[in-house]
């Protein structure tokens, strides 16, 4: 009993050391493209937990705002924001935040399009688009926290295009044969309109 009211409240010093370091990774204009790296494991919150630096904070603390207080935009339900965010975690999570935004505004960009589904749940569901198991999503780690505020600045339109109206990305150490205009390499991935 003693132990599981220990290993508790480690776990709760972890969720806030969590919220700590989202709280020290954040931009001061929509203009900046330069984000902050963010570790691809939660590593960064165990190094917070014992008192070492956990990310570089490069004076970024007007998106972590917009990232602790953004809610979903009028047309996003919940379940649209858990779609783009489960897309976001499996497709960038090991990414710079700049990557992680890039790849959500993609699939916003397509949802808006209409040409791949109907909404965001309906593009990243369609066939053929991402392959997936949304089941398998960690929720409990910083890093899906980080892809849910990521999907919240996406959807909300917060930040500007970083990727200038992409809708298709691959991973670099792909090569398809696309007829589509490249628009940015940005991390591991490559995006194209």
């Amino acid at each position: 009993m003693v132990a599981q009211a220990i290993l508790a409240g480690k776990n709760m010093a972890l969720r806030l050391a969590a919220v700590v370091v989202l709280a020290a990774v954040a931009a001061p204009s929509l203009a900046e493209t330069s984000l902050p790296i963010l570790p691809g494991e939660d590593d960064r919150v165990i190094a917070a937990a014992a008192g070492q630096p956990a990310a570089p904070s490069n004076g970024l603390s007007t998106l972590v705002q917009m990232v602790a207080t953004a809610e979903p935009a009028a047309p996003a339900s919940a379940a649209e924001l858990d779609c783009l965010a489960t897309a976001v975690w499996f497709e960038s999570r090991g990414e710079a935040l700049e990557g992680q935004l890039a790849v959500a505004q993609a699939v916003v960009n397509r949802a808006q399009s209409g040409r791949w589904g109907k909404n965001v749940c309906g593009v990243i569901k369609a066939p053929r688009q991402f392959n997936f198991v949304a089941s398998r999503v960690q929720r409990g780690t910083a890093t899906f926290a980080t892809a849910m505020a990521v999907a919240r600045i996406a959807l909300n339109g917060l930040w500007h295009d970083v990727a200038e109206g992409a809708h298709s990305f691959h991973s670099t150490r792909l090569k398809p044969r696309w007829r589509l205009t490249r628009v940015a390499q940005i991390g591991n991935h490559v995006f194209y309109r």
